[in-house]
């Protein structure tokens, strides 16, 4: 039977919003031409609360290419492909995959430019406290040096 609930002020009814630190993509070589689908620099962690919800995912790009990139996330370990090769992901690491997100859309300031993925309401569980993820290139990247790419993430924090 329903019954009357009456609230007075404020009422939290989530977690807290948590941003991680701005992560610069590791291992691109610079000055070496990427092609569509290869891994776009070297596996790389991402500290994260232990669950919550990948809200939106932010993409810099500093060398003003604005292609298609993806991040690919996976909740535990898993085995890298190398830099600059066809990204595969082993049978045996599918267990730990959680999703990939797509930057395809950049906004271009003149020198640099940036691609936000929002809304996502992607649901994780991370014992570990990190996430694991590799970048794949869907175009033709080529950057300069000083330039490489930066990700973060902005969660709803359960905890």
């Amino acid at each position: 039977m329903p019954f009357k609930v009456e609230v007075l002020g404020m009422v939290r009814v989530g977690g807290k919003t948590v941003k991680t630190p701005l992560l610069v993509v590791p291992g691109i070589v610079t000055g070496i031409a990427y092609t569509a689908g290869d891994a776009f620099g070297d596996k790389f962690e991402i500290p994260v609360p232990l669950s919550g919800i990948i809200h939106t995912a932010v993409f810099l790009d500093k060398d003003d290419e604005g292609l298609e990139t993806d991040v690919v996330l996976f909740t535990g370990d898993f085995t890298a492909t190398a830099d600059n090769a066809a990204f595969t992901v082993a049978d045996a690491d599918f267990h730990n995959f959680l999703s990939t997100i797509t930057f395809a859309a950049f906004k271009n300031f003149a020198v640099n430019q940036v691609s936000s993925a929002a809304a996502l309401g992607l649901a994780y569980v991370a014992p570990q406290g990190k996430l694991w993820a590799q970048m794949v290139a869907r175009g033709a990247p080529n950057i300069a040096a000083g330039a490489a790419p930066m990700l973060s993430l902005t969660i709803i924090a359960d905890e």
